[in-house]
């Protein structure tokens, strides 16, 4: 919760000075037409007894609203000057003096009050003993008593009883008069030096009706006739600290706009703060990620039903245009003098599919989400704008929209002795080049090695090691997960995971409920049983194999410094359906992509 504060300051001789402020305003605003009727006929004419009271009479109805401003708001007062005469004996004599305290606040959580001296000193000094110095001869011995009062060693858990030349105070129940009452305490706690002190809260109240609470704090003070004559000075410090209920942002409607229709839209964002509370006051908004801000505009405040529950609201025009992500929606409200913000509550999303667009790099998250999922009917041609082979002309691609929910290319990567950069590809920064073809032999792990397919009706088909696969020059002798790869922009290689791990094939494949190669070979629109892609392996001869019955997909996952988790299949083995198969990354495999 949220606090605000009231301090009222006195310095007792006991002498008193104090400020006092109260913070509320109120407001009527009342309106309304009445249209004047014979007083003769007015009953006659309201309850249709005149024939023809439509050409007679009139009425017509008003409503009558008085608003109510304010704030929260909690205030503190004292009852002014204390003053104490104390006429010591040897075996000393207790007085008291008491101050009602008044607090006030409108805070439903109510209020916490601290008392602390703020005299520098717990102890209370002569002002007539001066050093040479002509200053409080504060550092006279303490063991002397005869200057000063120390402070009791009383605590509020446990107050005592004051001894000789000791001061403490207490609170006291004198009810609404106090000058009726009698002191019912002889126990007396320590003022404190500081308000942080645990110690230093001495009452607490809830919210307060009419004029707030009244509290009657008693000082005391046991003297004898060890103290020199003279005038004894401290100055105490009253906190009046109310808790302020913490609301929070709970929702804003609508929550996403899009590209192309998100301008002068109307927008509610809703609060916590129940309509029986105090309501908003001037209300400021806007929508902003930090580094792209609009802000609310014609806000006024509003009231919304949630679960059966009116709460405090607000209504303000979306006036501007964002780029597409994730936005916090802030909102400052006057009478609470706070703000409150809403984490990633509000949206601006691209309005496009699949079928919007052209090439590969134009994809994004939103555009796949808004795609409908597919079937064999409704698959999409987009084009790498990378070229393919060796070639600059743009390589299309089958992409779907999988039950999984992500979008998946249904065809093979099939890219060569190109240099690819982070304009078209998802590397950090820079250019990694693909090399051409090469037919290699011998365990190559840590360079990058592509070899195009010769064998007949694989012509289309690009091997590629793991380094290729994931854009590495020198470093692919790494265990830790990627996060690139040669597959292009806004696209990534799937990682290795779970049924519960997004973007892997063990999602794309649970969606579908496939288990077996015969149930990857019934559903053709995935596009996997297209053909056996095989794989190129540098065993000795390097060579292709397998492209009538089996096939391998690279992950970016590493499963060690030479290995890498990979998605394979075997149809020779109609029960053959390895996910997170271990294999080299040394050997040539293609490359499927999905959807960042």
């Amino acid at each position: 919760m949220s606090k605000i504060r009231d301090k009222i300051k006195l310095k007792k001789l006991f002498r008193v000075y104090a400020t006092f402020s109260v913070a509320f305003l109120l407001s009527y605003a009342i309106s309304g037409v009445v249209s004047p009727i014979s007083n003769s006929s007015a009953v006659e004419c309201v309850n249709g007894m005149i024939s023809g009271t439509s050409d007679i009479c009139g009425t017509d109805t008003t409503d009558v609203n008085v608003s109510i401003t304010g704030a929260w708001t909690v205030s503190v007062s004292s009852a002014g000057t204390l003053g104490l005469n104390l006429t010591p004996t040897s075996s000393g004599v207790l007085n008291t003096a008491t101050d009602n305290v008044n607090v006030y606040t409108n805070t439903p959580n109510g209020y916490q009050l601290y008392l602390n001296s703020t005299s520098g000193n717990t102890d209370i000094y002569n002002e007539d003993v001066l050093d040479s110095n002509g200053n409080l001869a504060s550092n006279l011995p303490a063991g002397t008593n005869t200057n000063h009062f120390v402070a009791t060693s009383g605590t509020k858990a446990s107050p005592a009883t004051l001894t000789n030349n000791t001061w403490g105070y207490t609170l006291t129940n004198l009810g609404d008069n106090p000058s009726q009452s009698t002191l019912n305490s002889t126990t007396f706690s320590k003022v404190e030096l500081t308000s942080s002190s645990a110690d230093s809260l001495i009452s607490s109240g809830s919210k307060t009706t009419g004029a707030g609470d009244n509290l009657p704090v008693t000082y005391g003070f046991m003297a004898d006739t060890k103290l020199t004559p003279g005038t004894y000075t401290t100055s105490v410090t009253y906190t009046a600290v109310a808790e302020v209920p913490s609301y929070t942002l709970s929702s804003i409607t609508p929550n996403t706009l899009y590209t192309n229709d998100q301008t002068n839209k109307q927008v509610t964002i809703v609060t916590t703060t129940p309509v029986s509370e105090l309501g908003l006051g001037d209300v400021t908004a806007r929508i902003t990620n930090g580094t792209d801000t609009v802000n609310l505009t014609n806000c006024t405040e509003t009231t919304t039903e949630v679960s059966g529950t009116n709460y405090r609201a607000a209504t303000c025009t979306y006036p501007g245009t964002l780029p597409m992500g994730y936005y916090n929606v802030v909102l400052t409200s006057s009478w609470h003098s706070a703000t409150y913000t809403l984490t990633n509550g509000f949206r601006i999303k691209d309005y496009r599919t699949m079928s919007n667009i052209t090439y590969m790099q134009d994809m994004n998250s939103d555009i796949c989400e808004n795609t409908p999922e597919s079937t064999v009917y409704n698959q999409y041609t987009l084009k790498d704008s990378r070229g393919s082979y060796n070639t600059t002309t743009p390589a299309n691609y089958t992409v779907i929209k999988a039950k999984d929910g992500n979008c998946w290319m249904t065809s093979n990567l099939n890219l060569y002795n190109k240099t690819v950069t982070s304009m078209d590809t998802d590397i950090p920064s820079g250019s990694f080049v693909i090399p051409n073809t090469s037919n290699w032999e011998g365990y190559v792990y840590d360079a990058a090695k592509v070899h195009r397919a010769t064998s007949s009706g694989s012509t289309n088909l690009v091997y590629y090691n793991w380094c290729a696969a994931v854009g590495l020059t020198t470093t692919c002798n790494t265990t830790e997960q990627q996060n690139q790869s040669i597959c292009p922009k806004n696209w990534q290689l799937p990682i290795s995971g779970n049924y519960n791990t997004d973007k892997t094939y063990e999602r794309l494949l649970y969606s579908y409920n496939i288990n077996t190669v015969t149930s990857l070979i019934g559903n053709n629109y995935l596009g996997f049983n297209r053909y056996y892609g095989g794989w190129f392996t540098y065993a000795s001869p390097a060579r292709e194999e397998g492209q009538d019955n089996r096939c391998g997909f690279y992950t970016s996952t590493p499963s060690s410094v030479t290995g890498s988790l990979m998605f394979y299949y075997d149809n020779n083995n109609i029960l053959l359906f390895s996910l997170n198969d271990n294999g080299s990354k040394g050997q040539g495999f293609n490359v499927r992509c999905v959807a960042r």
